[in-house]
């Protein structure tokens, strides 16, 4: 997961200085990332949070849930 993040943001930091479009593999590999973020927020939330931190497990989780619509989403607009 880490490595994925950091992949990913080296990638998106190289398309806005040198101003190419990433495409739709790219946007089809952050879904899976944020599939995967997805899961283990949710295993934070069970394992590693207390009850009086219910607030930074539902800021986790939901960052998460936006990611992946962020991306379903532009792989949705990007068909014509």
């Amino acid at each position: 997961m880490t490595v994925g993040g950091f992949v990913a943001m080296g990638l998106i930091l190289a398309g806005a200085i040198f101003g190419f479009n990433l495409g739709l593999a790219f946007s089809g590999g952050m879904v899976v990332l944020a599939a995967g973020s997805i899961l283990y927020q949710t295993s934070n939330m069970v394992h590693k949070y207390s009850t009086d931190q219910h607030v930074a497990a539902a800021l986790g989780l939901f960052a998460s849930v936006m990611l992946l619509f962020w991306y379903i989403l532009s792989i949705l607009m990007s068909r014509d």
